[in-house]
């Protein structure tokens, strides 16, 4: 079945960061290939024309800086004189240029403020760099780049760009002219050059699951012609490879190193990732996530269905679903469906419940239990999708599993296609658990998104839940295999290793997960 789901179709997905963003700050920047050479007319000079082509011939190197009018934080960065200390202290060697970017804000009054805007973006026309009043400048690194203001980026003379502030977030800052200036100077000094062997480094999963499909990328930076790639997988089902991507899996737990080699008419360059295999599918439990980083809620602004599916080799002795868990993050109205059957789409639909949640609700994991028994067919595969179209941010990610069975997206419930697919910067996995087991399950018909309190959280042993009816408490570990059981109030976690766990906590009125430290 061939998908007829263009990328175009979801340029409105975005990540929103929580508490703990998916990757941590790197050491070495992001470079990309810019998109293509571009032009414009200096707002200050109209007889001045602005080429990159240019400037790069002449060996210099650019620090851009894609702002809007309306924007407060591009406002703080240009009365921080941020742009005028690069250009003071490094002018010989970078060429500064201010953009205004946004179509929907580029009338020259608003440049000079007398129209609706933060100020005089000229400084009465005395600003040392020129300006460019025109978003076509974007395509020196495509639109798609620019997911907010303001992005400032370093392109190099060989035609590479990097973010200057990295994974950064501005609504942390505002950063000064000095630490800029020293960014800009370290760039200066590590830009991609030619007769360089290639940098490189591995994207892909530290955790793997067993018996699942693992995709690892290799980013290369290269100025001169890479002409050989080459991968070898340790322990796995398939051990070469020969392209920028690499698919494999492995049969046996265990750790496994994952290398390649790449190779240009400089040098060649090798880089290895540790994996550590397991298996997921402990117990009664079904699900992608591997590790409990929260990285992101991802959101269109528009309708949007997501979910996993579970292959039939995996179903054997799973006879009933008992329950979904998922993690909300925000309240409204959620739709579970799940079908049977289909490789690249959902078929044959065999239970569907609406959930609402409070929308004054924080984020967090919710069970729907089913109310009756879903009885499964254990030679057809397993879909359990979601919708909305009321919520914003309605589906949350951990980090890619690399299986991408569990990153399923779709616009209108028919077409589907991975997040990885749908969108070059997103790279999650959906936080979605199903619970089975081999008796019927009559469920809970109040839906969980139970109140609780647990404490002390991090613990050394003994752990105290304030929560309404409880039957019984669930210690699982990040494997999702339940690692204890409890009934009441009180846990004594002592007898475990230290470490991060779930607690399930099952009560009258439904179930509820918590994550706790044991240290």
């Amino acid at each position: 079945m061939a998908l007829m789901l263009g990328t175009s179709a979801f340029a409105q997905f975005q990540s929103e960061k929580k508490s703990t963003p998916k990757d941590g700050a790197k050491s070495t920047p992001d470079w990309t290939p810019i998109v293509q050479d571009v032009t414009g007319v200096n707002f200050l000079d109209n007889t001045q024309t602005i080429s990159t082509a240019d400037i790069r011939n002449a060996g210099k190197c650019m620090v851009i800086d894609y702002s809007a009018t309306w924007c407060s934080w591009c406002w703080v960065m240009h009365t921080n004189g941020i742009l005028e200390a690069i250009k003071n202290q490094l002018g010989n060697d970078v060429e500064v240029i201010w953009v205004e970017s946004d179509p929907s804000t580029t009338n020259p009054a608003e440049l000079t403020g007398t129209g609706q805007t933060q100020g005089d973006w000229t400084n009465g026309g005395q600003v040392p760099y020129p300006i460019i009043n025109d978003e076509a400048f974007n395509n020196l690194i495509g639109n798609d780049n620019i997911s907010g203001y303001p992005t400032v980026v370093f392109v190099s003379p060989s035609g590479y760009w990097c973010n200057l502030y990295g994974n950064e977030d501005w609504q942390f800052g505002p950063y000064d002219a000095t630490e800029a200036v020293t960014k800009v100077s370290a760039l200066l000094n590590s830009y991609p050059q030619p007769n360089v062997a290639p940098v490189v480094n591995i994207d892909g999963p530290t955790t793997a699951v067993n018996g699942s499909n693992a995709t690892f990328y290799a980013n290369i930076v290269s100025v001169d012609e890479v002409t050989n790639i080459s991968w070898t997988a340790q322990g796995a089902t398939v051990t070469s490879g020969n392209e920028a991507s690499f698919t494999t899996s492995w049969t046996t737990d265990g750790t496994y190193t994952v290398s390649v080699s790449v190779t240009n008419t400089t040098g060649t360059t090798t880089k290895d990732i540790t994996v550590n295999v397991i298996s997921w599918n402990w117990g009664n439990t079904m699900s992608y996530l591997i590790s409990e980083e929260y990285g992101s809620s991802v959101g269109t602004g528009s309708a949007i269905h997501w979910g996993a599916m579970f292959p039939a080799e995996f179903m054997t002795g799973r006879q009933y679903l008992k329950s979904v868990d998922f993690y909300a993050p925000k309240g409204g109205k959620y739709t579970l469906n799940i079908y049977q059957g289909g490789d690249n789409a959902p078929q044959n639909k065999i239970y569907t419940r609406v959930h609402q949640i409070p929308v004054t609700a924080q984020a967090g994991w919710v069970t729907i239990n089913c109310s009756g028994a879903v009885q499964l067919d254990q030679t057809k595969n397993l879909w359990v999708t979601f919708n909305t179209t009321t919520i914003d941010y309605p589906a949350a990610g951990a980090a890619y599993s690399g299986d991408p069975n569990g990153s399923l997206v779709s616009i209108d419930g028919s077409s589907w296609m991975t997040i990885q697919q749908a969108s070059a910067s997103l790279d999650y996995t959906w936080m979605i658990k199903a619970t089975t087991g081999d008796q019927p399950n009559a469920g809970i018909s109040t839906l969980g998104n139970v109140e609780l309190n647990v404490y002390p959280n991090p613990t050394t042993g003994i752990v105290n839940i304030d929560a309404e009816g409880i039957e019984n408490v669930e210690v699982m570990d990040m494997t999702g295999r339940t690692v204890m059981t409890a009934n009441g109030s009180t846990v004594d976690m002592s007898a475990l290793n230290n470490g991060v766990y779930m607690l399930r906590v099952n009560t009258v009125n439904g179930s509820s997960l918590q994550k706790i430290v044991k240290k």
